[in-house]
């Protein structure tokens, strides 16, 4: 389904006139949530800075500051926003009716997440920040109408929707447990090079379980598996992640899950 049909299609609940995406001759204000971030240039790297995007920085809102383990949204709450990261880093996760996690994505500064929800018009899923984190909200009300406005924006959303569903699959379960965990890594690592930030050192607020978790891995095998690396020379393991010493090799590790 398109990012098109699913906005054009909405709930009739999120339906509603909004302003008029700015002129496109004007420059729109920096949001006041966005000045002194010291993520703007992420957000900048990953498309919010682009002319055609720049009816995003009049709606954003800030969100936060949430601490390691607090809900930005639970299961079964009304979708009336979407969400980016704006500091630290946060987890997306399914709770079955037993209460047990199944960790779904994480996501990284200027990254988009809770796209999901529009068709459904309810989160059916959680996200939960990973150390301290702070959000940016952009209202569905007024992100459909100045999607409309700019097509542009929809774009950006069909690509946000395209690289959940990628990241989804690194955790697949036909590939080894080693290739699954050097994808994992170098996928972090690229996402964090598109966005601008340290592109050989790799901040792991969350556990080894929760790694384990999304790439259905044993807590046991993922620590198993970081050491091997570090034995091998690939990664040195600090605290709180790690730096990422050759990324070659693990590149070729988990060359089939990243083509």
């Amino acid at each position: 389904m398109s990012v098109a049909y699913a906005i054009e299609n909405a709930p009739l609940e999120h339906r509603a006139t909004g302003p008029a995406s700015p002129p496109r001759s004007a420059r729109p204000p920096i949001a006041p949530g966005c000045a002194g971030c010291a993520h703007v240039p992420a957000c900048q790297a990953g498309g919010y800075g682009k002319e055609e995007l720049a009816g995003l920085r009049c709606i954003v809102e800030r969100v936060g500051m949430l601490r390691d383990g607090e809900y930005l949204y639970r299961p079964r709450t009304p979708f009336r926003a979407l969400y980016a990261v704006q500091a630290g880093m946060a987890k997306t996760v399914t709770v079955d009716r037993a209460g047990r996690e199944r960790v779904l994505a994480f996501h990284l500064p200027g990254e988009w997440f809770g796209l999901d929800a529009i068709c459904l018009g309810y989160h059916d899923n959680a996200a939960i920040a990973l150390g301290r984190a702070r959000f940016c909200r952009f209202p569905f009300d007024t992100l459909r109408t100045l999607a409309t406005r700019q097509p542009e924006i929809q774009t950006h959303l069909l690509h946000a929707m395209s690289r959940q569903i990628h990241q989804r699959q690194l955790s697949g379960s036909d590939y080894s447990a080693e290739e699954r965990m050097a994808a994992f890594l170098i996928d972090l690592l690229d996402r964090r090079a598109t966005l601008g930030l340290a592109p050989d050192h790799l901040p792991l607020p969350m556990s080894r379980a929760d790694i384990g978790n999304h790439l259905h891995l044993a807590t046991e095998t993922v620590s198993r598996l970081l050491a091997r690396f570090r034995d091998a020379g690939l990664i040195r393991i600090e605290r709180p992640g790690l730096e990422v010493l050759d990324a070659k090799g693990l590149r070729v590790i988990g060359e089939y899950l990243l083509q």
